[in-house]
């Protein structure tokens, strides 16, 4: 089965990906041009239930698509050094420097020591060259401000950009601009990494996914029953909504006189049920119906051995805080939960980050802790929290929350700056700054 790639960038860099990847027969090339970047969300919000990968024609909007997480693989097309020849041509060509001269330029996104060593292997020793890399947060009113001045102050002659926007009002400006465009290995290049991406992906998709659906305190819910029928009756409906589910997934459902049952599936059908570890439709289904409280715990693993062990783990953090969760462990460690809810995290249950693990020793929590911290602060856009907002986040209670902000204050890893007053009545909420910086 062929992989379909959307190609996202300016309409021009499209079509010139799309002919060089109509020689890849395993591709389907899918078009996707924008008028400026910043519309890069919203065609990537178009395609993506189309796309198996996404692939950006440039650096910049491959940066924003990877900041807001689209899940799906990504790649883009690498601008290099080698790109500036044909601009360099094209100085020549157009009569804008002599053989001889000296070459005043400004370049943005590429970077200095690549440059350096083209014009070196060329031997154009006389340059001055003014190079504003990209960073994230970097905007387009920032490279055309960058490239303007240097030219108004009469410190270049010419302006180079590899942004399609840039070089548009540059050039609406009265600027010598002059557009740095991708070469065709480099799209071969990228194209032969999204064809490698797209065969980790089948891979990835077949690997061994195990869920285990347990009733929370079932020894409690049997003896609070009105009657025997009741959890009978009930047991009845959870099997439906089982042998349902199993049906639907291709599931082998594995029963237990307990109140757990497991499932074993694939990696790419639990992605697909769950809408990219997002949902937990089944949880839901569960509680809705039984109005029994319960828990979920997915693994994935190579072997059925090494996914039953990550879904236990994944099902002790679902029950960490009372229960009625559903979290996902990846065999490398990667968490997503409480799946289903608004603030569904995705962190890593392990580092190798000298810093943030000797900050977890410290603190006296895991790493895994943590870097849920990270990623629920990521998710808020703040790095600022009650315990009310960390338990929400975390799927914990009240007190667990608060015995985690206690112990990032007490070590100084984070500070009271403020209080908020809880609609309607109650004590007044301590707001916490954290003080992990380098992990934002």
């Amino acid at each position: 089965m062929n992989l379909n790639v959307a190609v996202i960038g300016p309409s021009d860099l499209v079509d010139k990906v799309v002919e060089v990847g109509s020689v890849f027969q395993e591709l389907n090339m899918i078009p996707a041009p924008y008028p400026h970047e910043q519309d890069t969300l919203e065609v990537v919000a178009r395609v993506r239930e189309q796309a198996d990968i996404l692939l950006f024609t440039g650096p910049i909007p491959y940066q924003l698509a990877l900041d807001s997480e689209p899940g799906l693989p990504m790649v883009h097309v690498q601008y290099s050094g080698t790109t500036l020849y044909k601009v360099l041509f094209d100085f020549y060509r157009t009569q804008l420097l002599e053989m001889d001269g000296e070459i005043r330029i400004s370049v943005d996104v590429l970077l200095r020591h690549e440059l350096e060593e083209q014009l070196d292997e060329l031997g154009l020793v006389r340059r001055q060259i003014y190079v504003k890399p990209y960073s994230a947060g970097t905007r387009h009113e920032d490279l055309v401000a960058f490239h303007y001045e240097l030219w108004s102050q009469g410190l270049v002659a010419a302006t180079v950009t590899c942004v399609t926007s840039v070089y548009q009002q540059l050039v609406e400006l009265g600027v010598p601009a002059f557009r740095v465009v991708p070469t065709q290995s480099s799209i071969r290049d990228v194209l032969n990494r999204a064809l490698l991406e797209g065969k980790s992906l089948r891979l990835s998709s077949t690997q061994m996914a195990i869920g285990i659906l347990n009733i929370d305190h079932f020894e409690r819910v049997v003896k609070e029953a009105a009657s025997d029928y009741e959890v009978q009756r009930k047991k009845i409906i959870l099997q439906q909504i089982l042998i349902d589910f199993g049906e639907e997934t291709q599931s082998l459902i594995n029963w237990t006189d307990s109140g757990e049952v497991s499932f074993i599936t694939t990696r790419g059908i639990i992605e697909q049920a769950t809408r990219k570890f997002e949902q937990a439709p089944l949880l839901l289904e569960v509680m809705e119906r039984l109005q029994w409280k319960a828990s979920i715990g997915i693994g994935l693993g190579r072997t059925a051995n090494e996914a039953e062990g990550k879904a236990r783990e994944a099902l002790l953090k679902a029950k960490a805080g009372g229960g009625g969760n559903c979290f996902l462990m990846m065999q490398d460690g990667q968490v997503y939960g409480p799946m289903g809810s608004e603030l569904t995290l995705k962190y890593s249950a392990r580092s190798e980050d000298p810093e943030l693990i000797s900050m977890a020793k410290k603190a006296g929590l895991s790493v895994g802790t943590l870097n849920r911290l990270i990623s629920l602060c990521r998710r808020l856009d703040t790095r600022a929290l009650t315990a009310a907002q960390l338990a929400e986040g975390f799927g914990i209670t009240l007190r667990s929350a608060r015995r985690i902000m206690a112990a990032l204050e007490k070590y100084e890893l984070a500070t009271i700056v403020g209080e908020e007053q809880p609609v309607g009545r109650g004590r007044p909420r301590q707001i916490y700054a954290l003080h992990i910086d380098g992990f934002f």
